[in-house]
């Protein structure tokens, strides 16, 4: 007849100890794999960016973007106040988009909308319509920005406005100086570009004397 072996005191307790032991083991060693496991994903190279296109050819590809939207985050900081939200642009062919700006609660600041018959911006739920839009939306709001070939210089292009313009070693345009139809003279920085070989701006910076625009453009598309 098959007989249990006996353990010994000694061997006893380290059958004992290794009971309550091991209820701990499991959990560490898969925490420790899920650690591993993470770091692995942190220190994972990012793609390698794509060398710009030449300057020609990457300025003739967008400026042929007659389709085109992005979102982005605004702050704009004037003497009287300092505001921030979400840029939204839509553009439909080479004259037609609809813009609109809005704080981070989803309120409305302005809707900007351009076709071939004008252009028209409402504010506070009242529409108007005017030749200059910069002119109106500074009277309207007490600030202002160069509308005036805005989905040029969203794009990165300088527009027909643009002077003393600054290149870098890819050709792309990092700043710029423009006056709008308001009379106010601004300066434009490219701060980033997207990783791709079409480059479209990622950050941007306005300033005027007293007045400063940042846009962070999340996505286009």
């Amino acid at each position: 007849m098959y007989k249990k072996p006996q353990l010994n005191k000694s061997e006893e307790s380290s059958v004992k100890d290794f009971s309550v032991v091991h209820p701990f083991i499991r959990p560490l060693f898969i925490s420790i794999v899920i650690l591993l496991l993470s770091a692995c994903t942190v220190f994972q190279r990012p793609a390698p960016a794509e060398t710009p296109l030449s300057t020609n050819e990457r300025e003739q590809q967008i400026l042929a973007m007659q389709q085109f939207s992005l979102q982005a985050s605004v702050g704009i900081k004037t003497p009287e106040e300092s505001l921030s939200g979400n840029l939204r642009w839509q553009q439909e062919d080479g004259v037609t988009y609809d813009a609109r700006l809005s704080n981070f609660l989803g309120i409305s600041l302005f809707e900007l909308s351009e076709t071939e018959q004008g252009s028209a911006i409402t504010i506070k739920g009242e529409t108007y319509r005017a030749v200059d839009t910069s002119t109106l939306l500074l009277q309207l709001s007490g600030w202002s920005m160069p509308l005036h070939d805005m989905p040029l210089w969203l794009r990165g292009l300088p527009g027909s406005k643009g002077r003393d313009i600054m290149r870098d070693e890819f050709g792309r345009v990092t700043a710029f100086n423009l006056t709008d139809s308001t009379g106010i003279v601004w300066q434009l920085q490219y701060q980033g570009f997207f990783p791709d070989s079409l480059a479209l701006p990622r950050r941007m910076l306005l300033q005027s004397s007293d007045s400063q625009i940042k846009i962070v453009i999340r996505s286009w598309q």
